[in-house]
């Protein structure tokens, strides 16, 4: 077969015919390097799998010189689902959190990518021909697809890793609300011990005026209504720290920590299924359990791609001119042989990596079910102490205070017991938000612990 090119009309090119079936050969290798560089696990697709697990919304994608997202109504006071959504929109940890999927897209992308072909030519010199030799690494054909295969995996086990991140900041986010509305209500109930310790305080300085008391009954309830005062203090410096600690997590630092007010969070009532459930629900939704089984994956993968690079084959489309001839074509090749290096150092690494998952897996999985078990406990333990406190303790101190109170009103009961009942009311009223705070963490810790809302 004879080509005449439009630049050299009159030097014809001459492909030798028996070469032209190794041409066809080289068709498979072509046909093996065709696979596809796009990804289904984006942003987007990351965003989707948490609202499915958390009911939370992360918010569109912005540059880190973007300005930030809109600010809900701060009027009305945050509610928790806010403060949530605020935590996955606004948390500048988890925004950097995810740039590493853009990161492992770009490694799909490169892992795609084939080496350039090498053209390299000699001039003619004397009576030796002008000589060109296009040369094409042609063993990344078939060493592409599980290449590319290997970081398809890993792409997917970052867009997993980034639904468990996402729901670890929900959690957190939720921890630090329920760690607010404890400091508010500790606050609330140090407000009223004031009133309380202040009103004995007076009853006591009205007795001494009119000669019921004598002066020496009226240091202890001034000195119990100033630790009152000192543990209002003490309640508001914790209730400033809790709320600047959030505000940061936030992203919300030019806000006045002191002007916003928390929605009061509703009680945790929530049907929680049984524990067995909850561990089966854990082992199969978890998303970190998920991307660390799809990294073994993604290590086999690696694994058949390092073996596949033993072998080195070179494609090469030699030309040579020498007028007044015309212009000879004939492929040629280049094979390594794999004698002395066999790819044995990366082949061993990645065996090693593989064993090494492996065992990370099953620790993830003791994890998973100390975190599930753990969890339970705690919400437990929590409901039934809100129940003692709130239905048994509480109504029947508050009685006996109101009662005591009376009785030293009419001079029939010793300012030492109405002191004590008022301390024992105080310390319900803590120990009840406590349990109450306790529950809604528990109840955070366990969401997260098997994957989500259930």
């Amino acid at each position: 077969m004879t080509v005449t090119p439009p630049n050299h009309p009159l030097v014809p090119l001459t492909i030798l015919p028996r070469w032209r079936g190794l041409w066809l050969l080289a068709l498979p290798l072509l046909l093996a390097g065709c696979v596809s560089t796009k990804s289904s696990y984006t942003r987007d697709q990351v965003a989707r799998r948490l609202k499915a697990r958390s009911g939370y919304e992360m918010g569109a994608a912005r540059a880190a010189n973007a300005p930030s997202p809109a600010l809900p109504n701060l009027q009305d006071g945050l509610s928790e689902d806010e403060t949530v959504n605020l935590a996955l929109t606004r948390n500048p940890a988890f925004q950097a959190d995810l740039s590493t999927l853009a990161l492992a897209q770009a490694d799909l992308q490169d892992a795609g990518l084939l080496a350039n072909p090498v053209l390299t030519g000699v001039t003619a010199y004397g009576t030796s021909p002008v000589f060109l030799a296009l040369n094409f690494a042609s063993d990344l054909l078939w060493q592409r697809p599980g290449r590319v295969g290997a970081a398809q995996l890993e792409t997917q086990r970052v867009a997993e890793s980034l639904v468990s991140r996402g729901l670890l900041v929900s959690r957190d986010a939720q921890l630090s609300y329920a760690d607010i509305t404890l400091a508010d209500e500790r606050l609330r109930i140090a407000r009223e011990g004031i009133t309380m310790r202040a009103e004995v305080a007076r009853i006591v300085r009205d007795r001494y005026r009119v000669g019921e008391a004598s002066e020496l009954e009226t240091v202890a309830p001034s000195a119990d209504s100033l630790r009152a005062v000192d543990d209002f203090y003490r309640a508001r410096r914790d209730d400033q720290v809790a709320r600047l600690r959030l505000l940061a997590t936030l992203g919300l630092d030019s806000v006045n920590a002191d002007s916003l007010r928390f929605a009061p969070a509703p009680a945790a009532a929530v049907s929680v299924p049984p524990l067995r459930t909850l561990l089966d629900s854990a082992y199969a939704a978890r998303p970190d359990l998920w991307a660390a089984r799809i990294g073994i994956e993604g290590i086999g993968k690696r694994l058949k791609w390092e073996r596949s690079r033993v072998f080195s084959f070179v494609l090469s489309l030699n030309a040579r001119l020498n007028d007044p001839n015309p212009v000879h074509l004939a492929p040629g090749a280049a094979i390594g042989l794999p004698i002395f290096n066999r790819n044995q150092g990366r082949i061993s690494r990645v065996k090693a990596e593989l064993e090494q998952a492996s065992w990370q897996y099953l620790a993830l999985r003791q994890t998973v079910n100390l975190d599930v078990r753990e969890a339970f406990a705690q919400y437990e333990q929590a409901t039934q102490s809100v129940a003692l406190w709130e239905r048994s303790y509480l109504p029947s101190l508050s009685d006996a205070l109101r009662r005591s109170t009376n009785a030293f009103i009419n001079g029939d009961f010793p300012y030492v017991q109405v002191a004590e009942t008022t301390r024992q009311l105080l310390d319900a009223q803590q120990r009840a938000a406590d349990a109450r705070a306790d529950q809604r963490r528990a109840l955070a810790r366990l969401r997260y612990a098997v994957g989500g809302r259930f």
